[in-house]
């Protein structure tokens, strides 16, 4: 999973750079035709796909297999199956129809930009029909995580990146949208499709069956409808991000693409933490403990902290020098690089606020309050939206326009960082504030030195070496991230951080590693408290 998960997200990047390098930014209209047509399939991916399915049928999935057999649980996944491929053909071709009122809904603000609505339009006609191959993937990715079969599931993406990367690649020789349009979809039909011959050892056989009166269907429909709610929400933010931005030539193309930068640290740091912490914090709700739960929530804030707070201040002093390294190439130029810097940098300010939003929303999922997180991202959306428009129509330049709804994103999420926090310590009566507000300080006392001593490295290459070469880039960003790695590991030495170890603690039981292999020997294996001690 690991190595599928690295090699995924590194594809992923390289596949960010392929389109970047090609279909260029500001220059050309058809980079915002093509992450605007991606837009609505994604849209309805993370509502009904990643939403529902992912968080819903593993469970219902399992508890039929458990106590009712598998041929019960074999008719369950192919009713849900067999209506998620109904329902989602349906919104394919209605999508597809209705592509250009689609399209017009979220660029009814740009004016003059018909060429790129024509375009966005095109592709989406194509790319909707994702939407059938995503849920496939999905269930076929619950059955075989429901079998503790994770490998396919984690390669599965990697087909996906690998087939866009060439579908780009014959683009730049041969430049026909229709290029673009099949080779993007069959990405997402390769990454279904090869998880089937993994799924028939499992047993699985298709059965036409539609059984929308089963208890399990009516009972994942049920449970579907907080969850719908919950992600509809932060799906109208992303909307009204995307109508402002699309004002902007580049605009919709450097938002997506920052927005991805912005995910990496998050993605595989905070989301393992979160990960790891969750099982702990459930286990501590149901016995009623509230102290151990502020213990676990308190280990959870200052571990990210200990990571993401030094990744944001790289990526803040590094964020021209990366994009000019992965980006800059072909099609996208200098002032790509500078609009899309910026837009990093104005993400990257919130990074800690939004991860830290993020966990504390997970505690009080484990207390079984999903009410709580959905009122909770409702308030932070409608205050992203008007801090949005405030940024958006406060600023002059192009690039201050969109890097203002980066700084919306960040302005909205330290808000809500702060409110969610301050609800739950008044649930558990106390929230560890004098030992996070510790760890904080120490942390960014060294992420500030770290900071320097990166700067100054990557001046210094940059005067001596230059960095209008590849060579010279790579350099600076390799050696000036490898001293800010050695600067800040250690100052936390130094400054004895106790996060430093409560992660590789967490992090080696996410990957299910023997404790006995992580103590000397003769030591016993360390359990959960002391952990969180």
């Amino acid at each position: 999973m690991t190595l599928g998960t690295t090699i995924s997200r590194v594809t992923g990047f390289i596949r960010v750079a392929a389109l970047a390098a090609v279909l260029g930014l500001t220059a050309r209209g058809m980079a915002d035709s093509f992450n605007l047509a991606n837009i609505t399939p994604n849209i309805i991916y993370d509502m009904i796909i990643g939403g529902v399915l992912a968080s819903l049928f593993i469970p219902v999935f399992i508890e039929y297999m458990k106590t009712r057999g598998e041929e019960e649980a074999w008719y369950i996944a192919n009713s849900v199956f067999n209506i998620t491929l109904v329902l989602l053909s349906v919104t394919a071709v209605a999508l597809s129809i209705a592509a250009p009122y689609v399209i017009k809904a979220q660029t009814f603000l740009s004016h003059g930009r018909s060429q790129m609505q024509a375009d966005a339009t095109f592709l989406l006609r194509f790319f909707i029909f994702e939407i059938i191959f995503y849920g496939i993937c999905a269930i076929y990715t619950g059955i075989l995580n429901s079998y503790k079969h994770f490998t396919i599931p984690a390669f599965a993406p990697i087909t996906n990146n690998v087939v866009v990367i060439a579908t780009v690649a014959i683009y730049y020789f041969y430049p026909n949208k229709y290029v673009l349009a099949i080779g993007a979809t069959l990405g997402v039909v390769a990454m279904a499709m090869i998880q089937l011959p993994w799924l028939r050892r499992t047993g699985f056989r298709y059965r036409p069956v539609l059984d929308v009166k089963h208890p399990a269907v009516r009972k994942l429909g049920r449970l579907a409808v907080p969850v719908l709610v919950y992600v509809l929400i932060n799906q109208v933010g992303l909307w009204v991000v995307n109508i402002l931005a699309a004002q902007v030539q580049g605009g919709i193309s450097a938002f997506q693409y920052s927005y991805i930068f912005f995910q990496l640290p998050y993605g595989v740091i905070a989301v393992s933490i979160i990960t790891a912490l969750f099982p702990i914090l459930s286990e501590h709700s149901v016995k009623e403990e509230k102290s151990k739960i502020v213990k676990s929530t308190s280990l959870g804030i200052r571990t990210t902290a200990f990571v993401i707070i030094p990744a944001s201040v790289a990526y803040a002093v590094l964020a021209r020098p990366i994009v000019r390294l992965l980006l800059q190439h072909l099609n996208f130029g200098a002032s790509d690089t500078e609009m899309l810097a910026s837009v990093i940098f104005c993400f990257v300010l919130g990074l800690f606020f939004f991860s830290t939003f993020m966990l504390i929303l997970k505690v009080f999922y484990s207390m079984q309050d999903t009410k709580t997180p959905m009122i909770f991202a409702a308030i932070t959306i409608g205050f992203n939206i008007g801090i949005d428009f405030l940024f958006f129509y406060t600023f002059s330049s192009d690039v201050m326009k969109v890097s203002g709804l980066a700084l919306g994103h960040s302005t909205a999420y330290l808000i809500g960082a702060f409110a969610v926090a301050l609800v739950l310590r008044k649930r558990l009566g106390g929230l560890d504030g004098r030992g996070v507000a510790w760890s904080l300080a120490k942390i960014c006392a060294a992420s500030a030195l770290m900071g320097g001593a990166c700067w100054g490295v990557a001046k210094l290459v940059e005067s001596l070496v230059g960095v209008d070469s590849f060579g010279g880039q790579l350099l600076q960003v390799g050696l000036a991230l490898a001293v800010a790695a050695a600067v800040y590991t250690g100052i936390s030495v130094l400054l004895r951080s106790e996060e430093m170890n409560a992660l590789k603690r967490l992090l080696a039981q996410l990957l299910g590693k023997k404790q006995s292999e992580l103590t000397p020997h003769g030591r016993e294996p360390v359990d959960d408290d002391s952990i969180i001690e």
